[in-house]
């Protein structure tokens, strides 16, 4: 039914030409655990956190937020070791956007041509030491990008997504579709 009502509501939203994909990490325990844990053992892996320098028994979120403001259109739920760029054609299924911006970890140049035949236009900052790196990464375009960031903040703040206490996969799923909802219709208050 959670599943039912948020289809309803993703077709009463204007969404932007431009859509934001990204990642965060959905930790099962805490760190000392990680060997120990037996929930999710044959779904979840360890994985290597680095903005926090800790391993961590997890699952990985991949998110599409359709508007700047941040409306969730899309999630997927994946193993820790997943790659994003592996997670992104669910991501995008049904999405009509043509613009997706995305983090370096989506800097690949044939994700880049398989979305062009497909109709996106993919945009991912380049680093630092890559040719035109200053003219391509455009200071309005990183901040565009950054939306999701701070969506992903407020979910943590107002949801404490990081830390789901489900006992099993339907536990999970349904935690996770609650929480979304809630988020948009919250979304639907805000605008």
């Amino acid at each position: 039914m959670v599943q039912i009502i948020r289809q309803a509501i993703n077709t009463q939203i204007s969404p932007n030409n431009i859509v934001i994909i990204d990642s965060f990490l959905l930790s099962l325990c805490q760190p000392v655990r990680n060997h120990r844990a037996h929930v999710f053992n044959e779904l979840a892996d360890i994985g290597y956190n680095p903005s926090k320098h800790l391993w961590f028994f997890r699952f990985k979120v991949h998110m599409l937020v359709v508007t700047l403001s941040g409306y969730i259109l899309n999630y997927v739920v994946t193993p820790a070791s997943v790659h994003d760029i592996r997670a992104v054609d669910d991501l995008l299924e049904n999405c009509c956007q043509p613009y997706v911006l995305a983090d370096l970890a989506y800097l690949s140049y044939e994700l880049r041509e398989q979305l062009k035949q497909k109709g996106y236009h993919l945009w991912t900052p380049l680093r630092q030491n890559m040719v035109r790196a200053k003219q391509h990464n455009h200071w309005k375009l990183m901040a565009m990008r950054r939306t999701i960031e701070t969506r992903f903040s407020e979910l943590c703040a107002f949801f404490d997504v990081e830390q789901i206490l489900a006992r099993g996969l339907t536990g999970l799923q349904l935690r996770m579709k609650q929480i979304v909802l809630t988020y948009n219709l919250r979304y639907f208050e805000i605008n």
